[in-house]
């Protein structure tokens, strides 16, 4: 599993993560690959200042999850101060009760040191998939279609030792994911990273239509600290930076270009070759969530050692048969040719599917994914390694939404009397589906 995706470096445990900052490319790589092994299901635990119920309380009574300065355990590694919240959305009025909240630690929040050169970890609750597996199992396949994308593993999770149960680690797109990826010359990750994080039902910049040329024609006041619509998430305080002069310019490139202008020119701003492979992924796998459907779930990276965008996929967990796409002929989701799942406009997959030549690369990408990843044998080899990491804990997880035997239905290929398609019997139909269409292309 490993060598598929050609993790770089050897595994190792750094005695004293705990004795400051590194400024080490290859420790962050290392740390990377003790993190988000894919073999293992983590041992984690948080200590909190008042307890594990008291911050759920009072993200309840206020709506807002605030950081606490909590203790960390990774295996028989321990930090003795890191920043622990609940992962929930801010809610005016106070918020949601959930059996499993999702969780955010930040090592360096209370200026803590990073852990193994990583600065945070994203825990995912899995609440709408009770195959646990889809956010893992996409990741595979972008890892396996070279798409910059988060790693992800499996941790069974503790706080204050009680056992919270069954999460997904997911890496977090920012400073330090753009340096594993990129490196450090040419300033490669001192981009600007923007996050899309939309307003329910408002266009508020995430489609990546023209909306004009200032920064709140894009960025928008809401109950969000950084605002709703395309987020700066890093170089926030520099003045040179911050202006969103490098997204603007690609935005009116992206949406103003004239048809030949675009296509001569579009190589220069955006990575289009990793767009287009995480394009074929998103379509072969039905991810519905992302800028294909309801506008979230993305981030794009301007590097300046290359001076192009990149798109970054982000949360997958309603993928591979849990959503569907609104104009799609099929259950299992669009057609290739067609990928929308909207009338709106989405200019990023529009204009870039125009161009023939693109449109040709793409569908050979789709291929790849048809004979490789969505291939039923092989999927369903990389399920049973999951299924092995998680099964025997599924009956001790307190806070799991499903019973055993929903889970084991669900990563089925029996036929779903739920509505949602089990993961196998959508792996098996899309397979099917998309090699018929694929026939003679």
């Amino acid at each position: 599993m490993k060598k598929l995706f050609c993790l770089v470096g050897c595994m190792f445990m750094l005695g004293a993560c705990g004795g400051g900052k590194t400024d080490s490319l290859q420790e962050l790589l290392d740390g990377l690959d003790l993190v988000y092994d894919p073999d293992l299901l983590a041992d984690v635990e948080f200590t909190t200042p008042q307890g594990f119920g008291v911050m759920v309380g009072q993200y309840i009574s206020t709506g807002n999850p605030e950081y606490v300065d909590a203790g960390f355990r990774f295996g028989d590694e321990t930090l003795a101060s890191t920043g622990f919240r609940l992962r929930a959305p801010v809610q005016a009025g106070g918020g949601d009760t959930e059996l499993k909240y999702s969780l955010r630690v930040n090592f360096n929040y209370y200026d803590g040191p990073r852990f193994h050169g990583i600065d945070r970890i994203h825990f995912a609750n899995n609440k709408n998939d009770p195959s646990l597996m889809r956010e893992i199992l996409f990741s595979f396949a972008l890892q396996a279609m070279d798409v910059a994308a988060p790693r992800t593993a499996y941790a069974w999770v503790k706080a204050d030792g009680d056992d919270l149960g069954i999460y997904t680690m997911v890496e977090m797109v920012d400073k330090r994911f753009a340096r594993a990826r990129y490196g450090d010359e040419n300033n490669a990750a001192g981009g600007n990273l923007y996050k899309c994080e939309p307003i329910t039902g408002i266009d508020n910049g995430c489609s990546l239509t023209w909306a004009g040329g200032s920064k709140g024609d894009y960025l928008k006041v809401c109950l969000e600290e950084d605002g709703c619509g395309l987020q700066l998430k890093t170089n926030e305080d520099d003045p040179v930076m911050n202006n969103y002069a490098d997204l603007i310019d690609f935005l009116d490139f992206l949406n103003n270009a004239s048809e030949s202008e675009f296509a001569a020119g579009i190589e220069e701003v955006f990575d289009v070759d990793g767009f287009l492979r995480y394009l074929a992924v998103a379509v072969a796998l039905g991810d519905h969530t992302g800028y294909l459907g309801s506008i979230d779930n993305f981030y794009l990276y301007r590097r300046p050692d290359t001076g192009r965008f990149v798109f970054i996929p982000w949360d997958h967990n309603k993928s591979m048969g849990l959503t569907t796409c609104a104009l799609a002929p099929h259950p299992t989701g669009a057609d290739p040719e067609t990928p929308g799942c909207t009338d709106a406009s989405r200019p990023l997959v529009d204009r870039i599917l125009a161009v023939d030549t693109y449109m040709t690369t793409y569908l050979g990408y789709v291929q790849e994914v048809v004979d490789t990843v969505l291939e039923p044998a092989a999927m369903q080899a990389w399920v049973d390694q999951l299924e092995a990491l998680i099964v025997d804990r599924i009956p001790e997880d307190p806070n799991l939404r499903y019973t055993l035997a929903q889970h084991q239905a669900g990563i089925s290929n029996a036929e779903s009397i739920t509505g949602d398609l089990n993961l196998m019997e959508f792996v098996e139909k899309r397979h099917a589906r998309l090699l018929f269409l694929l026939e003679g292309k």
